[in-house]
């Protein structure tokens, strides 16, 4: 049976000092030192459910989803409730091959071993934001949960009641208590769990805060994972398919109200086609409605950074066709284009709305440099009938993911690929294997083959000729191009060493 809706109510979190952000980490830290002692299959077990609770709780999650956020009810269950289910499902089945013992040999130390294992941080603070409230959270604690970590998840102020419903979610499964946490209030309380001292921070949201939570935990230090968004872009080559393309192009810059962190904010297009692009996206974006097709801002501070952007852009005299004002924060979907418009701020800055701006260049070297010439790193697209090409392209762009032929948004569904920027764009990585990774530290265990103790080592104290003449013919193996002149220079380092235990005592 499905559980009710949470009701609205105060913000439990709301006005949280420093002391009682401790006191939620100390209940973190005692329920994880039971979940870490677990292996990997038995945590995987307990959780064995999730993709089935996920399922069966479908449109209670997008109707959550749909009531706070606002977004279409087919956005909520294509964009984060059936992404989440996939996840669950790869996380479950990745987990145990991914972070299970690894056995490490080395030519160079024959007579020991090593074992790898993957531990996790301890307490990990994840803070999370409202455009995708509910795939995006559950991205940061899934994988931290099954690595071993306890999570105190802190989502936007502005969606708490999709975060209640995930903790409830995921604790269902059997979770331990205290394993799983929510803080619930605004930035303030963010700030009190990192001076709390967690083990490790995840943070997905603007650059402003992300620089601030990044400050904060390097007073002690603490690892974070950033993933700070994007002016990410579409680039269309002279042979790209128009029709195509420009659908592309309407959907990327425009799901989610174009509040999200891949989303297309700019659009680069060959000279050849960049007129004909122009009169076919926008007559695309005219048959789009707003109301229905489109979630609003979240806010009246989102919705002014629209507004103020596209202001900018009419008074630095580029064009700017829709982007029109609608009732409960909507607002039509916008293009703005024409010479200079690369100078403009709606270029250079994040938008985070509905607003596409198409600039022009004359050859892939341009486009290339067109792309780079921001610090921000997170996505983008390439359009082109010659794959070889395209890809070329993209491996020259400065980018956490590029896709061919498609909106690069697409990519954060797909949960066997790992999902991450640079620059701006921040650092870390969620979904595949690296989020799992990223979810623990490494650590070696380095152990002996033979007799627990065993005779000293010939490279302890004292030292003579003999060792150094030992160390070039180690040196001469490792570089050595064929496998039987390795050989012969790791024999010859083991008997120059054999030889000084033979005639030096060591101390």
């Amino acid at each position: 049976m499905t559980p009710p809706l949470p009701s609205p109510r105060e913000a439990p979190g709301e006005g949280m000092d420093v002391v009682a952000a401790a006191t939620l980490l100390g209940r973190a830290r005692e329920a994880q030192s039971e979940w870490a002692a677990r292996t990997v299959a038995e945590r995987v077990h307990v959780m064995e459910s999730l993709p089935r609770l996920l399922f069966d709780r479908m449109d209670h999650i997008a109707d959550a989803i749909v009531a706070e956020n606002g977004k279409p009810r087919a956005e909520a269950l294509a964009h984060e409730v059936v992404p989440a289910v996939a996840l669950a499902r790869h996380h479950l089945d990745s987990a145990v091959a991914t972070l299970g013992e690894a056995r490490i040999s080395s030519a160079t130390v024959p007579h020991r071993k090593a074992i790898r294992t993957h531990q996790p941080y301890g307490v990990v603070v994840a803070i999370a934001p409202w455009n995708l409230p509910f795939l995006i959270p559950f991205s940061q604690v899934l994988p931290a949960l099954i690595a071993g970590n306890a999570v105190v998840l802190k989502p936007s102020e502005l969606t708490p009641r999709v975060a209640e419903v995930l903790v409830e979610l995921i604790s269902d499964c059997g979770l331990p208590t205290g394993v799983l946490q929510l803080a619930v209030g605004d930035g303030a309380v963010g700030a009190e769990l990192v001076a709390a001292r967690p083990d490790k921070v995840l943070f997905t949201g603007s650059v402003a805060t992300g620089r601030k939570v990044m400050a904060a935990a390097a007073r002690f230090p603490i690892p974070v994972g950033l993933e700070l968004g994007g002016i990410d872009a579409a680039i269309v080559l002279d042979d790209a398919d128009l029709e195509f393309t420009t659908s592309a192009v309407a959907w990327g810059a425009n799901f989610n109200g174009g509040q999200a962190c891949c989303s297309i904010e700019r659009v680069l297009v060959h000279d050849s086609l960049h007129d004909a692009f122009l009169v076919r996206l926008e007559d695309k974006l005219r048959r789009i409605d707003a109301r229905r097709d489109l979630a609003p801002a979240i806010d009246e501070r989102q919705q002014r950074v629209w507004e103020r952007h596209l202001a900018g852009a009419r008074q630095d005299g580029v064009q700017v066709r829709g982007g029109e004002p609608g009732r409960g924060r909507h607002l039509s979907p916008a293009v703005v284009s024409g010479p200079g418009v690369t100078a403009t701020e709606v270029w250079q800055e994040e938008t985070f709305g509905p607003v596409a701006v198409v600039a022009r260049f004359a050859s892939d070297d341009e486009a290339v440099a067109l792309h780079n010439a921001t610090e921000y790193g997170l996505t983008a697209s390439v359009f082109s009938a010659d794959a070889g090409r395209a890809r070329a392209l993209a491996r020259r762009l400065r980018a956490g993911a590029v896709s061919v032929n498609d909106v690069a948004a697409t990519m954060y569904s797909t949960p066997e690929l790992p999902w991450g920027g640079v620059g701006l764009s921040g650092f870390g990585r969620s979904h595949g294997v690296d989020a799992l990774l990223d979810a623990s530290w490494v650590q070696v265990v380095d152990l002996p083959r033979g007799p627990v103790f065993g005779p000293k080592r010939p490279w302890w104290y004292p030292y003579g000729p003999e060792l150094e003449d030992a160390m070039r013919a180690l040196a001469s193996s490792a570089i050595a191009p064929q496998a039987a002149a390795r050989l012969r220079g790791y024999g010859r380092a083991g008997q120059l060493l054999l030889g000084m235990l033979s005639r030096q005592p060591k101390l």
